[in-house]
């Protein structure tokens, strides 16, 4: 295998140092537990580390390409030259020959393989255009539909609307939305604008409108996801449009002329996905300014409308939200019963077991002026996050409970303290011999197809950090696993929401939601976090 011709520096060079030594330190951690016969020479866990945790892009860039066949014996240069029939290596490109070549005859990781073009973002997938149907009907659920007429009849019959739905994570809030969306277009004949804030639910409300719009359709009209389409050349600016786009897209410049370069024409509803965003100044700002005469807006939230008494930021927010969408909110009617209870009892959530696993303990860390950034920005401070990351011990328990859910055959999505940290437990598992794989924002081109590997059941346990707590679905996941520390409530509704898709979904009876309890003194009390989602778990089971 060609990897393991390389020298110790070149993996360390590419690694870093750090990343290495705490791979290191956690690996001998865990074979004090006896899950590893005996500790492995550096050079092979570094060979380990790179397969694992190096991007898959990482020999596109020519510079990586020519350092990596340079670090390698003379003689196994001198064989690629020939076998390549190339005289120069620094004249040599990444391609399919190449690619193929050292898959096939070198043991590279497949995860390297070539390919000419984004995988699954064809320019097809940031456009569509619709013929009118002959048939058009999709039945939602009782509890769904009740919530589409009571707001659709309340934009439709009230000037410069504005209103939320709150749906439990799991009820089918983007579903129920959708039929909303596609009632306006057919009934106004006008744009649809839905904003996002990560790459996910962008495309995540593009095909959720494609299959609706499909049964729902009463009149020709297309859709554009801006976030994956270049160009709007079959974008007749005519038909109606329902458009996709981030939040963030209209951060900079003039918002006219954003609008106009999207090709939004007479603008009629903006739905603002994860709703919280819309209060950020920034994001608050430029919706603001979408906003034309008329324009109406929902804003959707899977979050608890309930408040912690003892957080005065919390209720402030919840306040400000509140009036962003004129103190107007719309759920779903469950009579007496507790709206998670009866989505239980209907199998569209399953029934979630809360785990709380012992985590670190840290005192004196903060001075006052971190405290209170802190408590403003409502974000861990980085110095805390690097010092979860170095705990070997955190990160030895983390192990033993993933490995105890592994050999169980459960699916297992995990949620890391940070990036170094998620890269860390994938290569750790890996290299007991279970199949992991990790993403992040950097992942690039190859995530659609590393979370595709996840679905289908090529990888055991998907590891990342920062991507995966909103607009990625896998109904058959059955634990998900928080090991991130957070003071946020919509953060954490969204994280453990990955797992709670019941069975009349497709997806589970039971599932187990671990969480990491760490005992951060410098900080203010977040347990609240979890006894605010009691009524999501039942721990009799």
């Amino acid at each position: 295998m060609v990897i393991k011709k390389l020298s110790l520096s070149f993996f360390t060079k590419h690694l870093g140092i750090k990343s290495f030594e705490l791979a290191k330190d956690s690996y001998r951690e865990i074979v004090k537990d006896g899950y590893f016969e005996s500790d492995i020479s550096d050079k092979s866990l570094a060979s380990i580390l790179f397969t694992n945790v190096i991007n898959d892009d990482f020999f596109e860039k020519k510079a990586n390409l020519i350092d990596f066949i340079t670090s390698l014996p003379l003689i196994t240069q001198e064989k690629i030259k020939s076998d390549l029939r190339i005289k120069d290596i620094n004249k040599i490109k990444w391609n399919q020959e190449v690619s193929d070549y050292f898959i096939n005859e070198l043991s590279l990781d497949r995860k390297f393989s070539f390919r000419t073009e984004n995988i699954g973002f064809k320019r097809t997938d940031g456009f569509k255009s619709f013929n009118k149907p002959k048939t058009s009907f999709k039945k939602l659920k009782r509890y769904q539909s009740n919530v589409f007429f009571d707001v659709y009849e309340y934009i439709s019959k009230t000037p410069y609307a504005r209103c939320i739905i709150q749906m439990p994570t799991g009820s089918g809030k983007t579903r129920t939305a959708m039929e909303i969306v596609c009632d306006v277009i057919n009934d106004t004949g006008k744009d649809v604008l839905w904003l996002a804030n990560t790459e996910e639910l962008c495309d995540q409300a593009f095909y959720s409108f494609i299959e609706t719009w499909s049964f729902l359709r009463k009149r020709e009209g297309s859709a554009v996801n801006h976030l994956r389409c270049k160009s709007l050349s079959e974008h007749n600016n005519i038909e109606p449009c329902f458009h996709v786009a981030t939040i963030q897209s209209f951060n900079s410049g003039k918002i006219a002329q954003k609008l106009n370069k999207f090709k939004v024409n007479d603008l009629e509803l903006i739905v603002v996905d994860e709703a919280h965003i819309s209060i950020a100044p920034t994001y608050k700002d430029s919706i603001s300014k979408i906003l034309k005469d008329g324009t109406k807006i929902i804003g959707l939230t899977a979050t608890p409308g309930r408040q912690l008494n003892s957080n005065d930021k919390l209720r402030s927010e919840n306040k400000k939200l509140s009036e962003f969408y004129f103190n107007k909110k719309f759920e779903i009617d469950t009579g007496d019963i507790l709206p998670i209870e009866f989505l239980r009892n209907e199998g569209i959530l399953s029934n979630a077991k809360f785990i709380s696993i012992e985590g670190s303990e840290i005192e004196k860390t903060l001075n006052d002026s971190e405290i209170k950034k802190c408590i403003k920005n409502n974000k861990i401070p980085q110095k805390i996050v690097d010092l979860l990351t170095n705990d070997n011990k955190r990160t030895a328990v983390i192990f033993d409970q993933l490995i105890q859910l592994l050999s169980r055959d459960k699916k297992v999505l995990f949620f890391g303290t940070s990036i170094e940290h998620s890269k860390l437990i994938s290569s750790l598992v890996n290299i007991k011999g279970y199949k992991s794989a990790h993403i992040d924002g950097n992942s690039g081109k190859y995530r659609k197809d590393i979370i595709e590997d996840f679905k289908n059941g090529r990888v055991n346990l998907l590891c990342n950090f920062g991507v995966l707590s909103t607009g990625f679905d896998d109904p058959k996941i059955d634990a998900v696993f928080m090991a991130r520390p957070t003071n946020s409530i919509v953060l954490y509704s969204q994280i453990i929401g990955r797992g709670l898709r019941g069975p009349k979904i497709g997806g589970t009876d039971l599932s187990e939601i671990y969480t990491v309890q760490d005992n951060i003194a410098d900080l203010p009390d977040n347990n609240e976090i979890y006894t605010y989602f009691d009524e999501y778990f039942n721990n009799n089971i």
